[in-house]
Order: C-alpha cells, then sequence, then structure tokens
C-alpha cells in the first residue's frame, strides 16, 4: 500500500469551468490539470492507496515531479488533510485576485485624474459593507487583493479592511497609493498584520510631480515614502504620465526612479478622460510619445538597462528576465489565436469600483459603460460570476472583436493586436465593449510596430544573455493592463 499526502498549505480547489485546480500557499496561484491527471492529484490525501504501477506515464510524471517538489509527502495511510486543504468547488468562474478601489476620495488634486477623484462627491462603503465584500471573495475562492482608490488610506476603516483580510485568510498583493500617507506607522501596522505587500506610487517627473499632482510638495513626499520603503525591505514600481512637459526628461527621470531602489517603471500617455480633458495645451499624442521613446533608447542601454520599464505600448524591456517584446502585441499572430479572450487581464483578476460595481479593469469605471455591470451589494459575486453581463464579457474572444469591426477583418494586424484594448475601445463615453481602440490601431498603421521590432532588433545583445530568450514573441493571450 502506497499512500500521499498534500504538504501543509496546499489546497484542492475547482471552480466553474475549471474543476481541476491545485492552489499553491506562496506565491499565491493555481495549477490547473486534466481530469486524468488531477485523479493522481485528488489521491493526495493520505487515505487512498496509489498503486504507481497502474498509473499512465503522464501520471507516473506528474507524481514524481509532486514528489520532487515536496507538494506530495509519503504518508503512512493514518493521515488527514486539514479541513481547509480538502476538495472545495465554487460556483463562479476562476478568479486569481481582485483590483479594490475601497474609496472613490483622495487628499490630491490630480489635474489628470481620470476618477474625477477630487471631486469625487460619493460615500465610503460602511465597514458593514466591506466585509461583506470580503465574505464574498472568500466564498468564490478569490485570496488575492490589490487595494487602490482614490487614495486607499483616506478611508476611514482602512486598517479594520486589513484586519477583516487577515481574518479571512486573504493575501494583500499590492497597496497603490500617491505616497503622501506612508510612514513607519503605516509600514509598523502592516506588519503587525504579518503584510507585506507590494506598494506601486505614481511619479510624474522632478519639478513636474506637484504641477500634475496639484499640491506643493507631492514630489517630496513620493521620494520620502520610496526611501522609506526601500530602508524597510518593500518592494516598490512606478507610474508616469507623460505629458507635453515632462516628455524630453525620460533618461532622467528612469534614472532617478532606479537610485531608489524601484522594480518597475510603467509609462502612460495621459488619456483625454477625466479631468485631463480640458487640459488641451499639454496633450502629447502617442506618435510623439513612441518618437521619444526610440531617441531615449540608447541612453537607457548605454545607462546600463538601469530598472525594467514598460515604455507605453512600444516596448516592454524586463531587465531581470532578459526579454524586450511590444505590449500592443497581445497575440501571437498565428492561427487559432482568435480563440484566445479579448482581453487578457479578465481571465485571472477582476475591479471593484468604490460603488462595489463588478468590473472587467479599473479604466472602465465611471464610464459610459460603467451602468451596464452589477454590485456586488445587490448581486451576490457567485451569481455574477456564474451568470450575468460581466460573466459574459469575460468570455468575448479576439475574434469576436475582428468579426465585429469591418476595419479589422482583412488587417494583416489582425491576429496580432486583436482589435487593442477593450477599456480603451470603449473610452470615457462609449459602450461598444468590442469596439476597435484607435490608438492600438494607428500603433500598427502608422508604421510603430515595425519600429518597434527594429529596436529590439538593434539591443537584444544588450540583454543578459544567460536568459536572453523569445525577444519581441508575444506569449499568446497575455495583456496587458491599460
Amino acid at each position: 500500500m502506497t499512500y500521499y499526502i498534500l504538504n501543509k498549505g496546499f489546497e484542492l480547489r475547482g471552480w466553474d469551468g475549471l474543476p481541476f485546480g491545485l492552489r499553491y500557499p506562496n506565491p499565491h496561484y493555481t495549477d490547473f490539470f486534466e481530469k486524468e491527471d488531477y485523479r493522481v492529484v485528488y489521491a493526495l490525501d493520505g487515505r487512498h492507496d496509489i498503486d504507481e504501477e497502474k498509473l499512465t506515464e503522464r501520471q507516473k510524471a506528474l507524481l514524481d515531479h509532486l514528489k520532487k517538489m515536496e507538494i506530495a509527502l509519503a504518508a503512512t495511510g493514518e493521515e488527514r488533510l486539514e479541513p481547509h486543504q480538502e476538495y472545495k468547488k465554487y460556483p463562479g468562474m476562476y478568479k486569481k485576485s481582485v483590483q479594490w478601489s475601497i474609496t472613490g476620495r483622495c487628499n490630491y488634486n490630480c489635474r489628470h485624474c481620470f476618477m474625477s477623484a477630487p471631486d469625487y462627491k460619493g460615500e465610503d462603503l460602511t465597514l458593514e459593507q466591506c466585509n461583506r465584500i470580503l465574505d464574498q471573495l472568500v466564498e468564490n475562492g478569490i485570496m488575492g487583493v490589490a487595494i487602490t482608490g482614490g487614495e486607499p488610506f483616506v478611508n476611514p476603516h482602512f486598517y479594520e479592511i486589513l484586519d477583516g483580510m487577515k481574518e479571512r485568510g486573504l493575501h494583500l498583493d499590492t497597496l497603490y497609493s500617491n505616497g503622501k500617507m506612508i510612514d513607519d506607522h503605516l509600514l509598523d501596522e502592516l506588519e503587525k498584520r504579518d503584510m507585506r505587500p507590494a506598494f506601486h506610487i505614481s511619479f510624474d517627473g522632478v519639478r513636474w510631480h506637484d504641477w500634475l499632482r496639484g499640491i506643493d510638495g507631492a514630489e517630496e513626499d513620493t521620494v520620502r515614502a520610496f526611501k522609506l520603503l526601500r530602508e524597510r525591505g518593500y518592494q516598490t514600481s512606478s507610474s508616469m504620465c507623460l505629458h507635453k512637459h515632462n516628455i524630453g526628461d525620460l533618461r532622467e527621470n528612469i534614472n532617478f526612479l532606479a537610485s531608489l531602489g524601484l522594480v518597475h517603471v510603467k509609462l502612460n500617455v495621459v488619456t483625454p478622460s477625466g479631468r485631463w480633458k480640458n487640459e488641451t495645451e499639454h496633450f502629447l499624442t502617442q506618435d510623439e510619445a513612441n518618437q521619444a521613446i526610440i531617441d531615449y533608447l540608447p541612453y537607457y542601454f548605454e545607462d546600463g538597462m538601469p530598472v525594467s520599464v514598460q515604455l507605453c505600448t512600444f516596448l516592454d524591456i524586463n531587465k531581470e528576465d532578459g526579454f524586450m517584446r511590444v505590449p500592443s502585441q497581445k497575440y501571437s499572430g498565428r492561427e487559432g489565436a482568435e480563440k484566445e479572450m479579448a482581453c487578457g487581464v479578465v481571465k485571472t483578476s477582476m475591479y471593484i469600483s468604490p460603488q462595489g460595481k463588478v468590473l472587467p479593469c479599473m479604466t472602465l469605471g465611471g464610464t459610459a459603460i460603467d451602468p451596464q455591470f452589477e454590485s456586488v451589494l445587490d448581486t451576490d459575486l457567485s451569481k455574477i460570476l456564474k451568470a450575468s453581463h460581466y460573466r459574459d464579457i469575460c468570455n468575448v474572444k479576439m475574434g469576436d472583436c475582428i468579426r465585429h469591426n469591418e476595419k479589422c477583418r482583412d488587417c494583416k494586424y489582425r491576429l496580432k493586436c486583436g482589435a487593442g484594448c477593450r477599456a480603451c475601445g470603449c473610452g470615457e463615453t462609449g459602450t461598444d465593449y468590442m469596439a476597435i481602440d484607435e490608438e492600438c490601431c494607428n500603433f500598427y498603421l502608422n508604421g510603430w510596430y515595425e519600429k518597434a521590432l527594429e529596436m529590439i532588433e538593434k539591443y537584444k545583445d544588450r540583454l543578459p544573455k544567460k536568459q536572453n530568450r523569445q525577444q519581441g514573441k508575444e506569449r499568446e493571450g497575455e495583456d496587458t493592463i491599460c
């Protein structure tokens, strides 16, 4: 008789459409299996006799792998799984994590805010409502939470929400902040709760950060926060909003952020939505940004690739893993790509707005399409993930978008871009989820895609040799958060 049992922390899980899963404790993710392979995983309960001679070669290889990784431990037949490790199937579709705006309010006055948070008139959810949301996350097997706002620390229930997460075993993945309220007290409170999230803090350039954020001293506070987080051993990253005035300072700003210990910097052109649509004299076109990126690239490599960067939709450069890719190329370009999801983000995550709305992503919050989605305060999350407009949206395929847009049907790039980002296709006023993302369209039709490939070819030998891999090749079906 041969028995094995799952190591502590590993859990047998399933969801509607993905019934055969094994959830890992750290990092928090789930592997999914074919039915026959899962028979082996399911038998790792200390009570099933596993006759290895009767296993298929594929099953034997899987069992050997699980033993090697110390996921499957030898057992005597007396051991039993802990209750939380036993198989549980959730009623709705699989989501690994959620990005949750716990408030729509903010302590800054950003002139480009797409949520118009400085003008936000709504009230924060009550603690009872917040706990109800946390309960629904657990009930649907969603264990990873990224907290954002507005500015999340202005929520009077912030620490009580953290307590609610800890009580339910939820993992705080990331905190998004403007940095002003990050101090030793905050970090002490996190560590009291055994929480060490990554921090993502916006920074819009030396000399221009205060101007864009609408608050004197914002730059000083952001720099102070980055230095404190580095001192306390937290991982940090940043987004930089590009406009007419800071586009010429890419080298200075990226080097400056690298000097503060960041692991990643993402650049975005400020889009004309929310408050920014009235700031026309400061607008920067995507074409202008792309050319500035090309002009900057020699300095990036001359400076030794100071930090991993996503340079708008033009290039994504990961210095640790040693690859460059084109973010606008969401799909492989091969036959069959049409079957991939129209948005890769919705495969594993979702967004909850300050009003409790469940949306595909934060960018859609407060736009014309927002009213089409339900709130977890009115409809149980299990129902939203099982049968709803949100569920239908998640299942839209890239090929659906191509067929929906006549302009895409005969385009030679259609199997690479898939009509672009769904949130960008909708924009602030649109309600057609399958509409064309015109910026993405222009990226391809104006020749920027070929220029990005030229840059990859030109600089690929500057990447770390030991991990230099598949330069320029996008992983099929992967998307980036816009």
